[in-house]
Parts: structure tokens; sequence; C-alpha cells
């Protein structure tokens, strides 16, 4: 037999494997598009949707 505690939540952020995410409505910021989004806005950042999202998202290097 295996090591059972090895099993269970990885990145220590949380348990991503209970069921779908809890989304939160928002309007995007760049072209006023109703959207969803995985996290409850707070309303001290712009909120984009998908398209929108892809222009602004920092780039990776």
């Amino acid at each position: 037999m295996g090591d059972d505690r090895r099993g269970g939540f990885r990145g220590g952020r949380g348990n991503f494997s209970s069921g779908p995410r809890e989304m939160h409505k928002a309007t995007c910021a760049d072209c006023g598009q109703e959207t969803e989004v995985p996290f409850a806005p707070s309303g001290d950042r712009p909120v984009y949707c998908r398209e929108c999202y892809q222009k602004h998202k920092p780039k990776r290097y």
C-alpha cells in the first residue's frame, strides 16, 4: 500500500476538484458586455470579458 498522505490538494490553493467554480456576473470594463468571472469583483480593478482580457493580459516572458 502507498502513503495516503501524499494525495489531496495541489499547489496549496484549495480544493479545485469539488465541482464547478462559483461564477459571478460582471460587466466588461472595455466593451460593456455582461460576462461571468470565477471571483467576486471588488470594484477597485477592471474586469474584462474573455475577448478583451486577451488584449489586456500581461505578457509572459
